[in-house]
């Protein structure tokens, strides 16, 4: 975490928000560990105190929306951070009963297309932009997380085509229950930094929905290694302008911020 810190300085950033993903009930090799979460906010802490003169820190989670119970996991901690994401990476397998990832292995996310939804992305990706809608609906969060993660596994059009009418009805739909309830999305780079998807988070297409429908937008670049900090922040910047987008939201001095990025 410290390496981070000191990238994100290097860098000349005024801010940086760490945002874990939460422990969940079910411990995985990418959730945090409940057992490590004392740690995590001791040593950010530390952290704040030591860089206190030279950046801002907060600390944050990202919590998973888990579909049988209609909870956001990690809601238990919002007391002891900063800022919250809220994310749907997770869905509830038919067969075994386990949440499989949309995003993760492959095989988890072949396993929920077939066994869930008998081989038909429509209702797949129909399914996961209704949990949104339902985690948006039923909890406050600061941020909603990579909003279309459902590419993810779909370069080159591998299962779906994105310009289909199913796919855009989806979205849209989304979109207007997002603005309905004052939901703030981040536009996420990660997915480019680590080869995943050949676009941010959301698509430039969603972009320009957001700015017709006011969402307020956030630049976040989902950084899994330090060097990843900044992925991108320029020419995803000239996109959001190309998109009509004339300014981000941002935490600064502990309260959200919208700044000018003309």
């Amino acid at each position: 975490m410290e390496e981070i810190v000191l990238s994100a300085i290097s860098k000349g950033f005024t801010a940086l928000g760490f945002s874990c993903h939460t422990p969940i009930e079910t411990e995985d090799e990418w959730h945090m560990k409940k057992a490590d979460f004392p740690y995590y906010l001791g040593e950010l802490k530390r952290l704040k105190e030591v860089y206190r003169d030279r950046i801002e820190l907060y600390t944050g989670l990202e919590l998973d929306y888990l579909e049988d119970t209609n909870t956001l996991a990690g809601s238990e901690y919002i007391e002891q951070l900063d800022y919250t994401i809220a994310s749907v990476h997770l869905m509830k397998h038919k067969k075994s009963g386990a949440y499989l990832s949309i995003d993760g292995p492959i095989e988890e996310f072949t396993s929920l297309l077939q066994d869930n939804f008998n081989g038909s992305m429509e209702h797949f990706a129909g399914h996961y932009f209704s949990l949104q809608e339902r985690m948006i609906s039923s909890h406050t969060f600061d941020i909603l997380g990579h909003c279309d993660l459902i590419k993810k596994h779909n370069r080159d059009g591998r299962f779906f085509e994105p310009a289909s009418p199913w796919y855009k009805k989806a979205w849209v739909s989304f979109l207007h229950r997002a603005a309905k309830h004052d939901v703030r999305i981040e536009v996420n780079t990660g997915g480019v930094a680590r080869g995943a998807t050949s676009e941010v988070y959301p698509s430039p297409e969603m972009i320009r929905m957001c700015t017709e429908l006011s969402i307020p937008l956030m630049l976040n670049s989902d950084a899994h290694r330090s060097d990843h900090l900044d992925f991108s922040f320029s020419s995803t910047e000239d996109l959001l302008i190309q998109s009509g987008v004339r300014s981000l939201d941002i935490l600064e001095h502990g309260f959200w911020t919208t700044v000018s990025i003309l």
